[in-house]
């Protein structure tokens, strides 16, 4: 981004908005004009960016709901990627995907692709609360204190698409966990909630602000809570001046302690500041090689790739084994690895050695 156009972020969010520009993608596809910056800019917010000045090849970022693809959108990425994308297609340890060296007038096509499976690409960048991040072996994992699921989904449907936060200052990143000390997501997100139990074994979340605890509230507080804080960095963060306007600027320059102040004066509960929680000391399992699930006969594997480019002819292939194996979902891990969630356990080791002869290592 230019100086310039850094500058003008403001005035370019008021004229249209990012969440509005679907539409402009179709018609500049159709008449294959060159893309002024201000609607680069705003593409973003649909995952689309520019490879060359020229415009003559494009990317698009596909971000997962909680990471995870199932055998039919595996299959269709893998089609997109043949038809429009040199046959390739790489995983984001952000648990995306990422889409090459694509054609401006091809959009349409790859775009409802995509809506035909339940993927879609809202909000996977500009100023926007992004998808939250979860563990990727959240259900499944019987040393999880609290399967997310359902608040994650929660969480995605407040936020995903929603205009009322289409236009915040900067992006504001969320993870939420069901382990005490929270997921592996290589970055500290804005905001976290991560599950504890306190001294009555009830479940409860730690609301973190960066890397600090500021206080504990009930599963059934936490989209309020996470609305509450979107609110307060829409409506107070700096839009003036683009380098400080991160949602960790907001609360550095306030302190910690204003901003928590502030947070509890705008719910009609309390968070608790200081609250006894049991100590967990049960360790995460491990989340590469084969794994028993929490889920009866069923085991998890989790796989190292060689490279985060992944050839359509090996993902066809991961495709198959999948439903050779009776085996229909993945995840991206936080570090661009996959885990098969739901392999069968007394085929499980079969399933392990044929995946390591296509690059899906799990013996590492």
């Amino acid at each position: 981004m230019s100086n310039n156009l850094a500058l003008n972020i403001e005035q370019i969010k008021k004229e249209k908005s990012g969440i509005d520009v679907l539409a402009d993608i179709y018609i500049y596809s159709i008449f294959g004009e060159k893309i002024t910056p201000s609607d680069l800019e705003r593409f973003k917010w649909y995952g689309l960016y520019a490879q060359d000045e020229k415009q003559e090849f494009f990317e698009l970022k596909i971000p997962l709901e909680m990471g995870e693809l199932n055998l039919v959108q595996i299959e269709t990425l893998s089609q997109i990627s043949k038809n429009y994308a040199n046959n390739s297609l790489n995983l984001l340890s952000s648990q995306k995907i990422e889409l090459r060296n694509l054609k401006l007038h091809n959009l349409p096509n790859i775009f409802n692709m995509l809506h035909n499976v339940g993927l879609n690409t809202e909000f996977e960048a500009g100023h926007t609360v992004r998808r939250v991040l979860t563990c990727p072996v959240n259900g499944i994992d019987e040393t999880q204190l609290f399967d997310v699921t359902a608040l994650a989904n929660r969480l995605n449907k407040t936020f995903i698409g929603n205009k009322k936060f289409d236009n915040l200052p900067n992006k504001l990143q969320m993870a939420i966990s069901g382990y005490e000390e929270g997921c592996d997501v290589q970055f500290t997100p804005d905001v976290s909630f991560n599950a504890t139990k306190d001294i009555k074994d009830k479940i409860i979340f730690a609301v973190k602000i960066l890397d600090k605890i500021i206080g504990y509230i009930t599963p059934a507080q936490v989209v309020k809570t996470a609305i509450a804080l979107a609110n307060i960095y829409k409506d107070f963060g700096d839009r003036t001046n683009p380098q400080n306007s991160s949602f960790e600027f907001l609360v550095n320059n306030w302190g910690i302690n204003k901003f928590f102040d502030i947070l509890n004066s705008t719910v009609n509960y309390k968070i608790e500041k200081n609250k006894t929680i049991q100590e967990q000391t049960i360790p995460k399992k491990p989340r590469m090689g084969i794994n028993k699930s929490k889920i009866e006969e069923q085991s998890y594997i989790g796989c190292k790739i060689a490279s985060s480019t992944i050839q359509s002819s090996n993902l066809d292939n991961l495709s198959s084994l999948l439903e050779k194996y009776n085996a229909s979902k993945i995840k991206i891990t936080h570090k661009g690895d996959i885990i098969i969630l739901d392999a069968l356990s007394n085929t499980a080791n079969d399933l392990a050695i044929e995946l390591e002869k296509i690059d899906f290592n799990p013996f590492v």
